[in-house]
C-alpha cells in the first residue's frame, strides 16, 4: 500500500490541468528525483492514465482525461494527498476528523489547504444544509478561524473562484461529485 500511495502522488501536480507539464517541474513540486518520477509516470503512460509528448528533450505529461477511469484514479490521488496531509499536521487531521462527522461535500481551500500554519484562516465550502454543533467551541478549542461558504450546490460557486480551488485545495467529504463537479467546465 505505501508504494502505491507514492506512485499516486506523482500524478497530484497534473491534477485539473489541461496543459502539458515538463518532468522537471513534476519532480521539483513533489521533491522526487527525475529518475524515480520518471519510472512512475512511464508505469500510468502504460496504464493509460497518463500521456507523454516529447519535445525535443523534454519529457511533457498530462493526464489522460479520455481514460474511462480517470475519475477513480483521480479520487485515489485526491485521497491520498489528504491522508498524507494529515499524518504530518495533527491539527489537520483533527479538522479531517470533525468535518467527517456531517455528511456534507466538504472542500478546504486557499492557503490553507497548502500550509495550515501560515494561514490566517482555513476557507472551508460545505455543499448542503449545514448544521454542525460545536463549530464554534471547535474554532475556540484550537485557536483557528474558519471562513465558511454554505451553498446548496457547487454549481454555486462562480468560475473564477472554481479555478482558485483546483489550484489549492484538499477534498475532505464527497471526493467523487466534487472531483466530477472540478472536471466540468
Amino acid at each position: 500500500m505505501v508504494n502505491n500511495i507514492t506512485t499516486l502522488s506523482v500524478l497530484e501536480p497534473l491534477l485539473f490541468k489541461q496543459e502539458w507539464t515538463h518532468l522537471a517541474e513534476i519532480s521539483r513540486e513533489l521533491k522526487m528525483p527525475h529518475p524515480t518520477a520518471r519510472i512512475y509516470l512511464n508505469n500510468f503512460e502504460k496504464e493509460g492514465v497518463v500521456i507523454k509528448q516529447i519535445k525535443g528533450r523534454l519529457a511533457l505529461y498530462k493526464l489522460n482525461y479520455s481514460n474511462p477511469l480517470i475519475i477513480d484514479y483521480i479520487i485515489l490521488v485526491e485521497k491520498n494527498k489528504l491522508i498524507r496531509r494529515c499524518s504530518k499536521e495533527i491539527l489537520l487531521k483533527e479538522i479531517v476528523s470533525f468535518l467527517h462527522d456531517s455528511d456534507n461535500p466538504t472542500i478546504i481551500f486557499g492557503s490553507a489547504s497548502v500550509n495550515l500554519k501560515n494561514a490566517n484562516d482555513i476557507d472551508l465550502i460545505i455543499i448542503g444544509d449545514f448544521n454542525k454543533p460545536g463549530f464554534k467551541e471547535f474554532e475556540k478549542k484550537h485557536d483557528i478561524k474558519f471562513h465558511l461558504i454554505d451553498l446548496k450546490k457547487l454549481e454555486e460557486i462562480i468560475p473564477s473562484l472554481k479555478e482558485e480551488i483546483k489550484k489549492k485545495h484538499l477534498i475532505v467529504q464527497d471526493s467523487e461529485e466534487i472531483v466530477k463537479w472540478m472536471l466540468k467546465n
